[in-house]
């Protein structure tokens, strides 16, 4: 779904100043006929975390006063959006967006969460971080369910035909970090590092024991927060390393 909102974008600028621009990971940089094309690239990596209880309180010193952490209701659905877009403003490929548009795109993503396009939800791990100050929601962490696959490998990350109807029952498949934000003005402050706890605790009260999650090349903040919270970063499926490796396997095996 991210994917969708990345656009090529062309800059009727030098050469010389095409090679001073800063690089994103995300993007293609050439020149073609007198312009700059920055065309997307995304790479998306897969990181796992082994879970262990955790501690989901929120100093009461943050940018924004006194934080919160509940259970993600009904009501908070129509509040996403604009929590979303300020929290991605500045990270790719929202921060190309205009403002309309960011909007736009934030809905869209968390439609096609709430309506079950990244699997089910895991309602009682679904949570957001609530000013006490204003009332509002700064930050919200989304939990999906998906099929307990290699993620090393080509293998599809969604339910071909849906989850089986016991799938919360008896612990199918693998918890998945599929959206986790703060607002720009309260990040930095442990309440994302707090958000992850409580779905720690909340996935360890029904059964799992490991969550999965997703995250883009070049975006450095989310890549930084993965590793300082533990996520183990896994192999990239289209690595030289991973493709010679398949290409050897396949050779072993029987004609």
């Amino acid at each position: 779904m991210i994917n969708r909102w990345f656009t090529t974008i062309e800059l009727p600028i030098t050469l010389e100043q095409l090679r001073t621009l800063p690089r994103n990971a995300a993007y293609k940089y050439e020149y073609i006929g007198g312009k700059a094309y920055l065309s997307p690239r995304p790479k998306q990596y897969h990181g796992m975390l082994e879970l262990r209880p955790g501690d989901e309180t929120v100093r009461s010193d943050v940018a924004d006063g006194p934080i919160r952490i509940r259970r993600l209701t009904e009501q908070d659905w129509e509040k996403l959006p604009e929590s979303f877009a300020a929290a991605f403003a500045r990270v790719q490929p929202f921060a190309s967006l205009t403002k309309e548009d960011g909007l736009k795109a934030a809905a869209s993503c968390l439609r096609q969460t709430r309506e079950g396009g990244d699997g089910p939800l895991i309602e009682t791990a679904c949570l957001v971080a609530q000013s006490d100050k204003r009332g509002d929601v700064v930050g919200a962490v989304l939990v999906t369910n998906m099929p307990d696959v290699d993620l090393t490998s080509f293998d599809d990350v969604r339910w071909p035909e849906g989850p089986p109807a016991d799938w919360l029952e008896n612990k199918l498949g693998r918890p998945h970090l599929t959206w986790i934000f703060v607002e720009n003005w309260c990040a930095g402050h442990g309440i994302g590092t707090a958000l992850l706890a409580a779905v720690s605790n909340a996935l360890l009260a029904i059964g799992y024991e490991k969550l999965a999650s997703t995250f883009l090349l070049g975006n450095e903040s989310s890549m930084l927060w993965h590793w300082r919270n533990g996520f183990a970063l896994l192999a990239y499926p289209a690595s030289h390393r991973r493709m010679r490796e398949l290409y050897s396997k396949r050779a072993d095996e029987p004609a």
